[in-house]
């Protein structure tokens, strides 16, 4: 397995990197026996960055790793183990210290790295406003690095990422997804010394399945037949600037695949990136609400951020899928934002794209919050 050094810690990372939250489950809970499986699998085969968090499987996913590292101690030594403080349940400074000595307990004593989970603009005010430097300050000098995963928009990035000396930088990024980050936030990354990790590499899987036609034609074209996952894949790991790239692997057969692309992953050619560009453009096609985006209907007076549900309900179109929509909608989205909180006052008309906001918007709560998605 390749390794690279993440950022300028001192810990050198495998390429691929696993994602915990996707393991198996059996009516709700974790099922440890596939999942014990799968990590050793994938240790074994080299990967040793390990990505956790508190909520995880119903806060089962850090008792697991914590067990299963101690009871398989020569995985212990290599793996890296990074979790997350969730900051949506912290209230003030105090808590940051209850919720990691109960993650800490829970992993064995093995955390590497700690990052804040889902920070965007206001969560991260409010753990500033908190103390949240002073408690970063405080796992470092005990020799953890530190740093933050990010749901928000490009410039908001910015702003987090100068705010603090980050050793490592979680984003979600993929061959469709360049609102949160892209290649010139993961250049700026890099350059402020920080290890970079992606997520949702996949979109949860809706880049890999359900592919829709336009866009198998254009993998089609391509001189060498690839899949859809191995696209995805190399794409990221052909950026300098990408150190761990992170999978939620739910079974052996698919550690296998990824494990494959990755001692196999040669450097993109041009006309690589140009099908690339074309299965960009053909998912972007795919609409349900024709908003671009301008912001031109914000801010709404209750609060409710229109173009990220337009977004939304765009990618269950564009997928054919509600495959990390679903998350994004109930757990990113702060409930004032979503469709549901819309009072039909019109102050966001007109609308360039003349879009029948508060309509499209009832459309919306429909889908998303009704179960239905047309």
């Amino acid at each position: 397995m390749i390794r690279r050094k993440l950022g300028s810690t001192d810990i050198s990372v495998s390429i691929l990197g696993i994602g915990v939250m996707r393991f198996p489950e059996v009516n709700g809970r974790l099922e440890r026996g596939s999942a014990a499986k799968i990590m050793e699998f994938a240790l074994e085969s080299g990967i040793n960055y390990i990505d956790t968090g508190y909520t995880y499987h119903g806060g089962e996913s850090e008792v697991f790793v914590g067990e299963f590292l101690s009871e398989n101690s020569d995985y212990r030594d290599d793996a890296v183990v990074a979790t997350k403080l969730p900051t949506w349940l912290v209230n003030r400074r105090e808590d940051m210290d209850v919720y990691f000595e109960e993650q800490m307990n829970r992993l064995r004593g093995k955390i590497d790295i700690y990052l804040l989970h889902n920070l965007k603009k206001d969560s991260w005010l409010a753990l500033d406003d908190m103390g949240v430097l002073d408690f970063l300050d405080s796992l470092r000098d005990d020799g953890i690095y530190v740093g933050f995963s990010f749901h928000d928009t490009a410039d908001v990035f910015f702003d987090i990422a100068d705010s603090y000396s980050w050793d490592v930088i979680q984003v979600q990024h993929n061959i469709v997804d360049d609102h949160q980050a892209n290649p010139a936030t993961l250049a700026y990354a890099r350059e402020t010394g920080a290890g970079t990790v992606i997520m949702e590499p996949l979109r949860g899987g809706s880049l890999v399945h359900n592919i829709p036609p336009e866009v198998q034609e254009i993998y089609e074209m391509a001189s060498s037949p690839r899949k859809p996952v191995e696209w995805c894949l190399r794409y990221l790991w052909d950026m300098d600037d990408v150190d761990v790239v992170l999978s939620g692997m739910s079974s052996i057969s698919e550690v296998r695949e990824n494990i494959e692309i990755a001692l196999n992953a040669e450097k993109l050619t041009e006309d690589d990136y140009e099908i690339l560009r074309e299965v960009k453009r053909a998912y972007r096609m795919r609409k349900s609400v024709p908003c671009s985006g301008c912001g031109y209907c914000m801010p709404c007076p209750e609060g409710v951020d229109i173009p990220h549900n337009f977004r939304l309900m765009n990618d269950v179109c564009r997928f054919l899928s509600t495959r990390g929509v679903e998350t994004e909608y109930w757990k990113i989205m702060d409930a004032r934002e979503r469709a549901s909180n819309c009072s039909g006052c019109g102050s966001c008309m007109p609308c360039p794209q003349m879009i029948d906001i508060p309509s499209e918007l009832r459309r919306v709560h429909e889908n998303l919050e009704g179960g239905r998605f047309d």
